[in-house]
């Protein structure tokens, strides 16, 4: 296959066309320059960009040339340029030499230089011959090769001029390839717009729900594959957009060509379509308004529009003004007025009626409106124009208030080329019809339509829980309810339904996994580690007399015992302290053992212990030496090599217990891609964070990191739950995900995963001084902040939908959907050790914003108490006891009390059962009991020990009430277990701890040695209240309480 060309006759004749330009307009568009300077930087896939220099390249020789500088003179051309770039410019210098008088001259620039020499090699031309420099100024930082170059010119002292509307008169007409190029685009565009007309009415005749959003990824993807709309001469690759389809409807319009679908549902009402089709660059554009039961007012409005239009493309004629079209325009609303509306209808038309276009969707230089009125610039034949009439704002006399059809728009665009000799403009999109009887449709009486709205819009709000300013949620908004039921009653009702429902789930699930046994041995060594295969590997001594020493090679510590040297892995070792006493240091080693203090509901589970249950365990040892600085070093070498050991046994036991997840296949062709993204949790190590790029591929996303090691996939099958949360209270706009199972990333396993973006930018000044609210710095920066928080969401909300439609298309079983918290019910807790913003979702209760997250399913939730729930109390708890009983009680503290009945709306619209308490339950025991004894629990009411309404309200069964709960209180020995175990627990997880946890249960020590420890442990536990002080906020019942 023969490698890129370029047409010689073709680029000859546009030189020639730019230089007449340049020769007759040289003092009004040219700005009397005498050199034209321009470049583009590095191609930027899935950006649709519009600038004049690439445009220019497309023109003269039909590719874009990235990383590339142009000098035009009236006859030369230098290019800056390397590779297969340079050799396909310098292909065409002597055709274009011999035909346009034009000396193309090509500066290579080597392979792995920058080119800045090239650059000034032309800088010093321009320099020498005292040229004026003509330049687009937006775009005289579009790379690196135009950055340097107007920095030296400016050295320089160069005079710089703009050229822009230059440029677009050059590159405006169209010779007879363009013009053939433009009518594909304008056919593909009038198909695409057909496409999306009928499938709009199908939804509507079907009574489908459907988005915008959807509607337009749909004709998006139907677009860039024209031959799905029947054009066979049209290459895929050829096809572009030139912006992503735009659909309104529901008195919401924005009538822009920047404007973006909303993700809400299509309106039978007014829908507004405007789409734009790229066939080899070369954009077209059409717009249409489609009108779903109209009133006659709306009817005659669309008319006059319509005539406007037709009156705008009359006045499209060759040597006419640029300001004519929109005059007739304005001139046909007047006459035709209608309902008495004809100035009101042209004071809405707006500035401007459309621009110019071509290789740019919109030539800013020729719009059609009063400000290019004289302009030197005239319509001439072989322009192409998008003639647009937008009506906003428009009003529905006849619909209901506050109805979607109150208000009203119509968007009517068309294509046209400039035809010879003042003939009528050629509309290239008229292949898709626009007259009135074929954009108004009567479906059904507009009454029902809004009764049926009113009724799903009632339905979304009791759903959604919406909050009034008093933070309670509200059914009841007119007189006539009032008497009626409150929201109290209901939600009682319904929780008295759920609580018989819910004890019978309970005890049918607890009864099916009573027989099931926890495996697996908890902390200490495993039988299985190996100091060394037989004595003779043993060092030995070096000396007479043997010492402590570490053997890094074999992770074994080697402790002098009898004259001799004994191994120990280091996995047998539990903790190791060093102390100093009159001049001397004890070395106190205790060891893992089935007797060890708080071992003792661990001995039937331990490994060494069931492997050699007739053997004995040692349980510590001390050595005394004289040598300090060597019991240090031995303390600190233990030390770390038990936790680099623990640490890789640790991610070894993790790894071991993943599900192997499906390969990951990756798309061909267009990539859905979200840049500069930052990921939670990290790879971890060293070096400065970077971030990377979340591409969404077959089955499967894939992040990848800045480091060719950070990759991180994620199969869609293991998605359990999928969030996208927006910046709103926040400073982050993030996706997360929530996975059914666990992933190493780095060395940690996690089953969360959360890639995001920070809105603002972490400024803080350093000038000491208040600020004026109208310093033009301080709104300058509100208004990038804005900006920047505005261009995030969308670019996140089009990736979620791309992935959204990907879920839906390929993998409508796993019935997966971008969740999004409701902002209006969030309340604050500490769900972990600090203060959060807790927000619910249709299906969990989320914390997004801080690590590690909180992701608690309602389908996993058995019940809620809610505790410490009084009239002096501002804060209470919240307890989530889980249908898997392994599970440990999750806890919720310091929510506001004024959050509590949005809480128990939420919960109740969910149909989880709740109670409410005055105290804190001590779980841990009460869930061994219930799974114990399912029968007598059930017997005993099942959860209805948790009903604090029922001890409260009955006073004959008072008495029975507290046994009731009495059974299903834990004992003082349960609870002293129960603490031992929280205690081994604790010493197994940090090393550190552990030296004074089993210093002070241990005898056998002297009166300084117990009063060190005690001084110790009583610092400790000072700490502990402190920070349990500080996390609850010293508010009143902060603490938690046992129940007995």
């Amino acid at each position: 296959m023969s490698g890129p060309t370029i047409d010689g006759d073709l680029c000859a004749s546009r030189l020639r066309a730019m230089r007449a330009s340049w020769t007759a307009n040289a003092e009004p568009m040219w700005a009397n320059a005498t050199a034209c300077l321009l470049g583009t930087g590095s191609n930027k896939e899935d950006d649709l960009r519009y600038l004049k220099s690439a445009s220019m390249q497309i023109w003269l020789f039909q590719y874009e040339l990235p990383d590339t500088l142009m000098l035009f003179t009236k006859d030369e051309l230098h290019v800056v340029t390397g590779g297969k770039k340079a050799t396909l410019v310098s292909s065409v210098a002597e055709k274009v030499l011999a035909d346009a008088n034009v000396t193309v001259v090509v500066h290579v620039k080597p392979k792995g230089e920058d080119g800045k020499t090239q650059v000034d090699e032309v800088v010093d031309l321009i320099a020498e011959r005292g040229l004026i420099v003509g330049a687009v100024a937006k775009e005289a930082e579009e790379g690196a090769l135009v950055t340097h170059a107007h920095a030296r010119l400016k050295e320089k002292g160069v005079k710089i001029v703009e050229v822009a509307a230059g440029l677009a008169d050059a590159m405006s007409v169209r010779d007879a390839t363009e013009a053939t190029t433009m009518k594909k685009a304008a056919s593909l565009a009038a198909k695409a717009m057909r496409w999306c007309v009928d499938t709009i009415e199908g939804v509507v005749n079907d009574e489908t729900k459907i988005s915008h959003a959807k509607l337009s990824e749909q004709c998006e993807d139907v677009i860039l594959e024209p031959s799905k709309l029947g054009m066979k001469d049209v290459e895929a690759e050829d096809v572009d957009i030139c912006y992503p389809p735009i659909l309104q409807s529901g008195g919401e319009y924005e009538l822009k060509l920047s404007a973006q679908s909303s993700d809400k549902k299509l309106h039978y009402g007014v829908v507004t379509i405007s789409l734009g089709a790229r066939v080899m660059q070369y954009c077209a554009n059409v717009a249409r308004t489609l009108m779903i039961d109209p009133t006659k007012a709306m009817e005659d409005v669309y008319a006059a529009a319509l005539a406007a239009q037709e009156a705008a493309l009359k006045a499209l004629v060759d040597g006419a003004d640029l300001a004519a079209p929109h005059d007739a325009a304005k001139a046909a609303l007047i006459a035709a007025n209608p309902n008495g509306m004809g100035e009101q209808l042209a004071a809405k038309l707006g500035k401007t009626i459309g621009t110019a276009i071509g290789l740019e969707l919109r030539e800013s230089s020729m719009t059609l409106g009063p400000k290019s009125r004289g302009a030197p610039q005239k319509i001439k034949a072989g322009q192409c124009y998008n003639v647009q009439i937008a009506l906003n704002g428009l009003a529905n006399a006849d619909a209901k208030e506050g109805s979607k059809s109150a208000t009203y728009a119509i968007l009517i665009a068309d294509t046209a080329a400039v035809a010879k000799d003042g003939a009528a403009a050629d509309v290239m999109t008229k292949a898709t019809t626009k007259a009135l009887k074929d954009i108004a449709y009567q479906i059904n009486d507009s009454a029902e339509e809004e009764e049926e709205e009113a009724a799903a819009a009632n339905k979304k709000q009791a759903k959604a829980a919406r909050v009034e300013e008093g933070g309670v949620v509200m059914d009841a908004k007119t007189r006539g309810e009032e008497g009626g039921p409150t929201d109290e009653d209901a939600r009682r009702r319904k929780q008295a339904a759920l609580a018989d429902k819910k004890n019978q789930e309970t005890y049918a699930r607890l009864v099916g996994a009573k027989n099931a046994m926890a495996s697996g041995g908890k902390g200490g060594a495993t039988a299985d580690f190996v100091a060394y295969e037989s004595m003779a590997d043993v060092p030995v001594p070096r000396g007479a007399d043997p010492v402590l020493a570490v053997d890094r090679d074999n992770e074994t510590v080697l402790l002098p015992i009898h004259g001799g040297l004994v191994p120990f892995h280091i996995m047998a070792v539990k903790s190791v302290s060093v102390t100093q006493d009159g001049g001397r240091s004890f070395v106190r080693i205790n060891f893992n053992a089935p007797t060890a203090p708080g071992a003792i509901a661990a001995n039937s589970t331990y490994p060494a212990n069931m492997k050699f249950p007739d053997l004995t365990f040692l349980r510590e040892i001390s050595y005394r030496s004289s040598d300090t600085k060597h019991a240090n070093y031995i303390v600190q070498e233990m030390r770390a090599l038990k936790r680099t050991v623990s640490q890789r046994e640790t991610e070894k036991a993790e790894r071991a217990t993943l599900v192997r997840q499906e390969r990951l296949v990756l798309s061909h062709g267009r990539v859905h891609r979200l840049v500069g993204l930052w990921m939670l949790p990290t790879f971890g190590g060293r070096g400065g964070r970077k971030a990377g790029t979340l591409e969404a591929h077959t089955n499967g996303l894939r992040y990848v990191g800045a480091k060719a090691d950070e990759q991180v996939d994620i199969i869609y099958s293991n998605v359990k739950f999928a969030f996208f949360q927006p910046a709103k209270k926040e400073i982050k706009t993030l996706i997360h995900f929530h996975l059914h199972n666990p992933i190493m990333i780095g060395k940690k396993k996690t089953h969360d995963v959360q890639f995001y973006m920070e809105i603002m930018e972490a400024v803080q000044s350093l000038d000491g001084g208040r600020r004026n609210m109208y310093d033009p710095d301080e709104i300058e920066e509100e208004q990038r902040d804005r900006e920047r928080e505005k261009r995030i969401h969308k670019e996140f909300s089009g990736f979620c939908r791309k992935v959204q439609d990907i879920w839906e298309k390929d993998f409508p079983q796993l019935n997966l959907e971008f969740d999004s918290p409701y902002h209006d019910l969030a309340f604050d807790g500490v769900p972990f050790k600090s203060t959060v913003r807790i927000l619910p979702t249709a299906t969990c209760l989320v914390e997004l914003t801080e690590f590690p997250p909180l992701v608690v399913s309602s389908s996993d939730i058995e019940v809620v108490n809610l505790e410490r729930v009084g009239f002096h109390l501002k804060n209470f708890d919240m307890a989530i006891v889980f249908k898997d009983f392994t599970k440990d009680v999750h806890r919720i503290d310091q929510i506001p009390v004024q959050n509590l009945d949005n809480i128990k709306q939420w919960l109740g619209t969910l149909d989880i059962k709740y109670y409410e308490g005055k105290a804190n339950l001590n779980w841990k025991p009460l869930l061994k009991q219930i799974k114990e004894d399912p029968d007598d629990w059930l017997q005993a009411g099942g959860w209805e020990f948790l009903n604090n309404e029922v001890e409260d309200d009955d006073d004959e069964d008072g008495e029975g009430g507290e046994e009731s709960e009495s059974d299903f209180a834990p004992s003082e020995s349960e609870e002293e277990s129960e603490e031992e175990s929280e205690s081994e627990s604790v010493e197994e997880s940090d090393d550190d701890d552990e030296e004074y946890d089993e210093d002070s249960e241990d005898e056998g020590m002297d009166w300084d040695e117990l009063e060190e420890e005690a001084m110790a442990a009583d610092e400790e536990a000072s700490d502990g209240d402190d920070d349990r002080k500080r996390k609850k906020g010293g508010g009143g019942g902060g603490g938690k309480k046992q129940r007995r």
